[in-house]
């Protein structure tokens, strides 16, 4: 069963609230409901407490942008003190370059900013990142880097098939140097479009051709797996057992991680551990070990 003393990494929703309309987010899917609240920073503060032995901190959200949290700069201060080592990965497009500055005072050498930023030019950044400033996001990157010395910031990339040749372009090298840290990643496999309340632009958020190919395999590979569960051997390799983690929604539930979130129709989980090595959950399908194998082997980005 799951047990707070064990874990010693997070990643927490701290809002519902989010700037940026992503169309492929979490926040798009039809059979999924964004509610809108903010926890008083003293009631995450508890719940953080509970966790003794917490090392890691992940400010991501599967909903939401985390820098929109109002106490954000006392929910920083407080894992400041506490050692823990704090991941925000943000848009970038939030309050204005004196708040950056003011947030990389705060930040130390064990924490890390992600800026995403998906092109060159501001019409290929909001091909995805709908509804957010490129210029905004390079001012306030500058401002934090400014701020702090410890060179904390990185540049995310996602590939798409849209922004694959872009880059390699002039302009994206400049951009890249500008950072501290470099990190390129790739989109997931592509959903099916019906599940999208706005499938605005979703058929230009595709995954490169060189890669369609591999996650259609593991695919149709992990559905087989599940498919046969009770005459196939199949063992789970959960992420959540492996890093000693779980995902906090903004309402103070926990998940092992934020895909049983996503795919479990916002289900509560009941902490059996079990349950999830038994395979009795489809959203685990990519988590079993062979299908986990196949994409590390390919070098595809686990879903």
């Amino acid at each position: 069963m799951f047990a707070k003393e064990t874990i010693n990494r997070l990643e927490i929703d701290l809002t519902a609230s989010c700037n940026a309309r992503c169309p492929i987010c979490a926040r798009n899917y039809n059979y999924l409901q964004v509610k809108y609240n903010e926890r008083p920073f003293e009631h995450i503060k508890a719940q953080l407490d509970e966790f003794i032995n917490l090392k890691y901190i992940h400010l991501v959200g599967a909903f939401s942008e985390p820098t929109l949290y109002k106490q954000f700069f006392e929910l920083c201060h407080y894992l400041v003190d506490r050692k823990i080592a704090i991941e925000i990965c943000t848009n970038g497009d939030t309050h204005d370059i004196h708040w950056w500055s003011k947030l990389g005072t705060i930040l130390t050498e064990r924490d890390s900013v992600y800026f995403s930023v998906c092109g060159s030019t501001q019409e290929l950044h909001e091909t995805y990142r709908v509804g957010c400033s490129l210029e905004n996001l390079l001012n306030n990157a500058r401002a934090l880097r400014q701020a702090n010395p410890h060179g904390i910031d990185y540049i995310q990339h996602i590939e798409f098939e849209y922004n694959k040749k872009d880059l390699e372009s002039e302009r994206m090298k400049e951009i890249m140097a500008e950072f501290s840290h470099i990190n390129l990643t790739l989109t997931y496999f592509t959903r099916d479009k019906s599940i999208y309340r706005n499938p605005y632009n979703v058929d230009k958020l595709l995954v490169s051709d060189e890669y369609l190919v591999k996650y259609e395999a593991a695919d149709k590979f992990s559905r087989a797996k599940w498919e046969n569960k009770e005459i196939q051997k199949c063992e789970m390799d959960c992420q959540s057992i492996e890093d000693r983690s779980v995902h906090i929604d903004q309402f103070g539930k926990i998940y092992p991680c934020y895909i049983w979130l996503e795919e479990s129709h916002q289900s509560e989980w009941n902490g059996n551990y079990q349950d999830i090595k038994d395979f009795k959950y489809e959203c685990c399908r990519f988590c079993e070990k062979n299908t986990k194998k196949l994409l590390n082997m390919w070098g595809c980005e686990l879903l």
